[in-house]
């Protein structure tokens, strides 16, 4: 495979290798060909487009651009349009994907894909009235509003020096001696680190993690940050949490027990830019944020950051190597590390 690159579309390429939520195992081939529509400069690797499959219609991910295809140029059909309303995925994320699907042994497709919100992947009908996108990016403003490691030979990047932190038992909001020594440690990790933060249930991680994460929201008015757990049923509180203490800030929640409407709303949300603070169970870990500036992975020894269906694959490590490809820090919280 050629590295992706983040030029636009130049008068050369002729082609687009779009990604599809087929198996490649079946099917042999981690992506497909399509002809660029004639004049189209605007599509380019990132891209959302639906493209004819069979008798019907897919939504896949431009990959790559080609000038030439190994299959003749008659037998390769053209991409119908681009997806209307579709933000373009950062080359951070496209790179993610790639490493999750070679990693993983899956096609391209597969893992980035079931991803995405259900609505927001599949094609509109020819009777639809409207963007599908547009009517999510209104629902979230409508619904949420402005809210009052690795080993060496895994094949995973690991921080040159990991470092680990213990808490003792507090849970008051002003930080405990621990806590503070935890946090003067966290902030001296800069670019890549990984971050191991040692506490029972109860002993504070959770203000650690806020107070940590409230310097990169209050430094960069564009930065976003994930914070992820393992169950569903942790999110309404977190979520809570954070719009409390971030209560300028849009706060997306991702995990699989929303409503299709509401998921696509925060999904959107996320990765507009518009919502700069994300908690979500493992499938967060694959969200396109375009300005992520750092990481938790919360009780990151639970079995539950591993996907057993589909393509199977570890939240928590995928954590890290998305914060080793933007040289970003990740916390890593744990009772039993």
């Amino acid at each position: 495979m050629t590295a992706i690159s983040d030029q636009p579309g130049h008068q050369a390429s002729r082609y687009a290798r779009v990604a599809l939520d087929l198996p490649m195992a079946q099917l042999g081939a981690a992506w497909f060909d399509y002809r660029l529509p004639s004049g189209q400069t605007a599509i380019g690797p990132g891209s959302w487009v639906i493209v004819p499959w069979g008798r019907g219609r897919k939504v896949g991910l431009v990959f790559e651009l080609a000038d030439q295809s190994e299959l003749a140029h008659e037998r390769i059909r053209p991409i119908d349009v681009p997806l209307a309303g579709a933000p373009p995925a950062p080359m951070e994320w496209l790179r993610l994907v790639r490493f999750a699907a070679e990693y993983y042994h899956r096609g391209a497709g597969e893992v980035a894909l079931p991803a995405v919100p259900k609505l927001l992947r599949t094609p509109p009908s020819a009777r639809a009235r409207g963007s599908v996108f547009e009517r999510a990016r209104r629902r979230f403003e409508a619904v949420a509003g402005r809210q009052g490691a690795g080993t060496p030979d895994s094949g995973l990047p690991v921080a040159d020096e990991p470092g680990r932190f213990s808490l003792a038992d507090s849970d008051s909001r002003e930080p405990s001696p621990a806590q503070r020594d935890a946090l003067a440690a966290l902030s001296l990790a800069g670019g890549f680190s990984v971050n191991l933060l040692h506490g029972v249930t109860g002993s504070g991680k959770t203000e650690v993690y806020l107070q940590w994460l409230s310097a990169f929201l209050a430094g960069d008015e564009q930065a976003q940050v994930l914070l992820l757990v393992p169950e569903i049923a942790l999110t309404p509180q977190l979520a809570g949490q954070l719009a409390s203490r971030f209560p300028d800030e849009r706060v997306a929640v991702l995990h699989s027990d929303l409503a299709d409407g509401d998921r696509a709303a925060h999904w959107l949300a996320a990765v507009d830019g518009r919502a700069r603070v994300v908690v979500g169970t493992r499938l967060a870990v694959l969200a396109p944020l375009p300005r992520l500036a750092a990481i938790v992975v919360d009780e990151e020894h639970d079995p539950s950051y591993k996907q057993q269906e589909g393509v199977r694959y570890s939240a928590r490590d995928l954590a890290i190597v998305a914060a080793s490809q933007r040289g970003i820090p990740i916390v890593l919280g744990s009772a039993t590390p």
